[in-house]
């Protein structure tokens, strides 16, 4: 055995011997710390933390090579996988993935590598072996794979637009495929994605939601309207009752997206029923068009009943400054903005006719918030006038019985001086 070689021995003796307890303490034969260790420290390090350490995955499994020796060449074998090319990744992923045997352990599908196929990305990568697309690792990383429900994995919901971002805003790769590339930013302005990323409500939707994960296209997704629909169910059902819903399939029907924008959702309200913008009725309708007029009396009526709830609101909240308890008023009040809310979904069914029984609901349940009120208010007004008279004879009355102490008192003096003179 040469110096040089006897040298390299010692080497990689020593680094195992100083490599983590977590490792050096490893049992089995394909473990990390069997011999990658020796050269792969870092990547070993972060694999310590993933999914696949625990699930029993080595680095034998993915890359190949030969558990137990510690020169390169012998580690390496002659089966060592090259792992370079974004198809060998997603076949390499997709071999475990799609084992029934293997996943059904862990609770896991296995339609996901079939579905990666199906996919714009798969699509493209089937074409072009080398196209610069999302593979498993772009999305789950490669070493510290992490849960998707974990908030370290990139494939999280808080980490998606990132995640997705990463290519996506990416320009020049974007103009390889014709695709712009300011959907993330857009996004990050959108109700849903301050929602999501600035509120932390989970229930908005992120990347996944709406384009499907593996297979990145989920069923009718070029139907936005049943995409929408997932989340926003009760818009759905009213929408579908209006005249842009009527002809589905149309080049000329209305969408969600038509209004609403699509990674650029802007807030909603019944301002949209007016003007020109983008996305307001006026930017679709002329000014004579009679769809202006139902879209101005939807307006008109929605607004209404809203002012006449957040007068009723200023009237409850100085009502109780002054003192009174107002639970049962509240709860009125409350029932009032749930009407509004359901009236606010129902104007997608652009039928005046439809919102009359709500909005008289709403209107009946702000008069019964101002009758209740109003008999606190004359209680309230009874009770202070009765303390006051109560206070006034209570004053008066003291004022009575002192001068009447000190008459009696007096007359007891001129007693005694009459007295005491005989």
């Amino acid at each position: 055995m040469s110096a040089r070689m006897r040298l390299s021995r010692l080497t990689a003796f020593a680094v195992l011997a100083l490599a983590p307890a977590a490792f050096a303490g490893s049992s089995t034969q394909d473990s990390p710390a069997a011999n990658c260790v020796t050269c792969h420290g870092k990547e070993a390090r972060v694999f310590q933390a993933s999914v696949h350490e625990r699930a029993g995955v080595t680095c034998i499994t993915c890359h190949g090579g030969t558990s137990g020796a510690l020169d390169v060449a012998a580690a390496h074998g002659e089966h060592l996988k090259d792992l370079k090319s974004p198809r060998a990744k997603v076949e390499l992923c997709g071999n475990c993935h799609s084992d029934v045997d293997a996943m059904r352990a862990f609770g896991l599908r296995t339609d996901q590598l079939s579905l990666y196929w199906t996919s714009g990305h798969g699509r493209t990568l089937t074409e072009d072996p080398t196209a610069g697309v999302a593979t498993c690792v772009s999305c789950h990383s490669s070493h510290d794979v992490y849960s998707v429900k974990d908030p370290l994995s990139p494939a999280h919901p808080t980490k998606q637009v990132a995640t997705c971002g990463g290519c996506h805003s990416d320009a020049q790769l974007m103009a390889k495929y014709g695709l712009p590339a300011d959907q993330a930013a857009e996004y990050r302005t959108s109700v849903h994605g301050k929602a999501l990323l600035e509120l932390g409500h989970r229930a908005a939707p992120a990347c996944a939601d709406c384009h499907g994960s593996h297979g990145a296209l989920p069923p009718r997704v070029d139907d936005v309207e049943f995409v929408c629909g997932n989340c926003h169910s009760t818009v759905d059902a009213h929408f579908k009752q209006s005249p842009h819903a009527r002809n589905p399939g149309s080049s000329a029907a209305v969408e969600c997206v038509s209004c609403h924008g699509n990674h650029a959702v802007t807030p909603p309200g019944p301002a949209m029923f007016l003007g020109e913008d983008a996305g307001h009725c006026g930017s679709c309708h002329a000014v004579d068009d009679p769809a202006r007029t139902v879209g101005q009396k939807l307006f008109d009526d929605v607004e209404r009943l809203a002012a006449t709830i957040e007068e009723a609101e200023r009237d409850v909240r100085a009502a109780g400054e002054r003192g009174l308890f107002l639970g049962e008023e509240r709860g009125y009040l409350d029932d009032a903005r749930g009407l509004l809310v359901r009236a606010r979904a129902m104007t997608h069914a652009l039928s005046p006719v439809l919102l009359d029984d709500v909005l008289e609901r709403g209107k009946g349940m702000v008069a019964q918030t101002r009758d209740s009120l109003a008999t606190k208010n004359r209680v309230f007004r009874d009770r202070r006038i009765f303390t006051g008279i109560f206070l006034g004879l209570t004053v008066v009355f003291g004022l009575m019985l002192g001068m009447y102490a000190r008459e009696i008192r007096g007359r007891a003096r001129r007693a005694a001086v009459g007295s005491g003179g005989a």
